[in-house]
């Protein structure tokens, strides 16, 4: 491997340095430019969003909310070549690697539109694009699969310990999940609010700070679909 590859909404950057991160304090990078182009996004998480390989070895990039996609993939960015001698595998996945010490750019690559770089992969038949509420046939309709993903990866095998904010996010992203989430909080003793105190901090907080949570209107989208259906 002689070159890596590393997204960023960023433009003009000449080196990348080590930034502390869930791993560790590094650079990341992947030899697959496709990845490197979907973690150019402007925002998005695990709660948002899911690329997995299929059994077919192309990559699924799938929206876990509504219209969530038009906002993660709204910005430009710029996909970067970096030279692989000082990147090493921790698997962290997905052909992830990572780097301790500074990565001189090799080439930039700017791009106006994320969405519309997204669908030229489609285009040509490097990535498929699943939007809400469709999905591959791997995933449940019901969205139970990420709390098998809490608990046998952050919990089982990172030793997460949630905190109260944490959880009750994934709980006001994801209302039909509450009981499962609310199980995760008893276990790890930790004590999360209402939906409707949720729903009134977030929506508080967001209007203080725009930044603060992205997907207010996504989640209040997806808690009529939950109530629709539990009519």
């Amino acid at each position: 491997m002689e070159y890596v590859y590393h997204g960023s909404k960023v433009h003009g950057l000449k080196s990348l340095t080590p930034h502390e991160s869930t791993h560790g304090t590094y650079v990341y990078a992947t030899a697959c430019k496709e990845i490197a182009i979907i973690m150019s996004k402007r925002c998005g998480d695990d709660a948002t969003y899911s690329l997995t390989t299929n059994k077919d070895g192309k990559l699924d990039l799938v929206e876990r909310l509504p219209h969530a996609f038009a906002k993660m993939f709204s910005n430009a960015f710029s996909l970067y070549t970096l030279d692989a001698s000082s990147f090493k595998n921790i698997n962290t996945g997905f052909n992830e690697v990572v780097s301790e010490v500074e990565v001189t750019v090799i080439k930039e690559e700017e791009y106006s539109n994320l969405m519309d770089a997204l669908n030229k992969l489609v285009e040509d038949n490097l990535i498929n694009i699943y939007y809400y509420p469709n999905r591959p046939d791997y995933i449940p309709a019901d969205d139970s699969d990420l709390i098998d993903k809490i608990r046998n990866t952050y919990i089982a095998k990172m030793h997460k310990q949630y905190t109260t904010r944490q959880l009750a996010r994934w709980i006001f992203l994801h209302p039909n999940l509450e009981a499962e989430f609310r199980s995760i909080a008893d276990e790890q003793g930790v004590d999360v609010p209402s939906y409707e105190e949720i729903k009134d901090r977030f929506v508080s907080d967001q209007k203080a700070a725009p930044d603060h949570e992205m997907y207010i209107d996504n989640a209040l989208e997806m808690y009529e679909l939950h109530k629709h259906k539990s009519l």
